[in-house]
Parts: structure tokens; C-alpha cells; sequence
């Protein structure tokens, strides 16, 4: 996994991340980072990796995650139910510690920063990412899951529309919706076009 940031977010701040994280997951802080110059220029810190490694550490236990919000489908939508949901996984995992580790990043961060995780695809800039919403670990800790979980749709999307560097104008967005599906956004390299997938929420991962 390695982190891309700009140019406003310390270099120290990332490296301490890669330290509270540790060896399971060996976060590479790319120093040369992004400079925009605008009145308020954009501020993120990415953290990318191929869906590969997000799915051999993550994908058992984003399961179990998925498994709660199944068992308590018609209640609530996930994000009201995310402590409760944690709560259920009270074991210590990657994708907990991965949580509680953006939770103290977003800390020292100024609030209009965002937090995304990301594929490299098509580039390490123009990735396809998904913005990590709220503060609380337990809400960030759940939407780490569900990106988990739903990559292999994901992946086969992309494979399907051919969403590589010759037919995608920029990155391609995600936002996960309320009932747990995921929407999927890009723009036609040769036309700019929108196009929109939605990827189900779908308990078989």
C-alpha cells in the first residue's frame, strides 16, 4: 500500500501512519506530492493498493462485517447501524486497525481534507476512489469493509467497460450509497460523457 497526498498534508504525518499500522501493511508515503494552486486548492490523502492486496488481507473479514448488515437488513440503513455493526465484529482485524488509524489521521487533519482508498487504475492519479465520510472509527471502519467487499464486482465491472487510461477521462469515483451498493462514475475519454454503474449490495461477495 502506499499513500499520495497534497502538498498542504505533512510527510510526518503520513509516516506516522505507516508506523501505527505496522508490517501487515507496509505503507510507502510517496513524498512527491501534489501541488494546486487555486484559492482553496484541493486537500486529500489517498491510500492505494492493487485490488489484489485489498482483497488476500481485507476480504475475509469485510465477510463477517457483511454478514451483520445482512442479519440486520430492513433496520437501518448501514451507516446509522456502523457502531452496531463493529460492536458484532469485536475482534481485532486489518480492516479495524486500518479504521482506527485513518480516525487518528483525520485527527490532524484539517476538516476540509479528504480521505479516500483507492485502486491505481487507471494511474496512481487518476485512480479510482472512493471518499472515506465522518470521523468515527466505527463509520470509517464500515465503509472500508464494504469497499472490500464489493471489488471483485468492481473489478469485473471495469474488465467489462474496458475502464483503462484509453477510454477514461480522469479517475473514476465511488460513493457508497445508503442501502450498501456502490456507485460507480466516469467520463468517456474521447466524447467526456458521464457514464453510471450501480453495484449491488450483494451478501455472496
Amino acid at each position: 500500500m502506499h499513500a499520495r497526498s497534497t502538498a498542504d498534508i505533512s510527510l510526518q504525518t503520513l509516516d506516522a501512519v505507516g508506523a501505527e499500522l505496522g508490517a501487515d501493511f507496509q505503507l510507502e508515503v510517496d513524498e512527491s506530492q501534489i501541488f494546486l494552486r487555486s484559492a482553496e486548492p484541493p486537500s486529500w490523502v489517498t491510500f492505494l493498493a492493487e485490488a489484489d492486496w485489498w482483497v488476500k488481507a481485507m476480504a475475509a473479514y469485510a465477510a463477517l462485517y457483511v454478514a451483520e448488515i445482512v442479519k440486520e437488513a430492513g433496520k437501518d440503513t448501514w451507516k446509522h447501524r456502523a457502531k452496531a455493526l463493529s460492536a458484532a465484529v469485536a475482534a481485532a482485524n486489518l480492516i479495524s486497525r486500518f479504521g482506527t488509524a485513518l480516525a487518528n489521521l483525520r485527527k490532524r487533519l484539517p476538516s476540509r481534507t479528504r480521505i479516500e482508498i483507492a485502486l491505481p487504475i487507471p494511474d496512481d492519479y487518476f485512480c479510482t476512489r472512493v471518499e472515506l465520510i465522518g470521523t468515527d472509527v466505527d463509520d470509517l471502519t464500515v465503509q472500508i469493509a464494504l469497499f472490500v467487499h464489493h471489488l471483485p464486482a468492481l473489478v469485473e465491472l471495469m474488465r467489462d467497460q474496458e475502464l483503462d487510461r484509453r477510454n477514461v477521462a480522469g479517475g473514476i469515483s465511488l460513493k457508497l450509497l445508503p442501502d450498501a451498493s456502490l456507485h460507480v462514475r466516469w467520463h468517456d475519454n474521447d466524447t467526456l460523457r458521464e457514464h453510471t454503474r450501480t453495484v449491488p449490495f450483494k451478501s455472496e461477495g
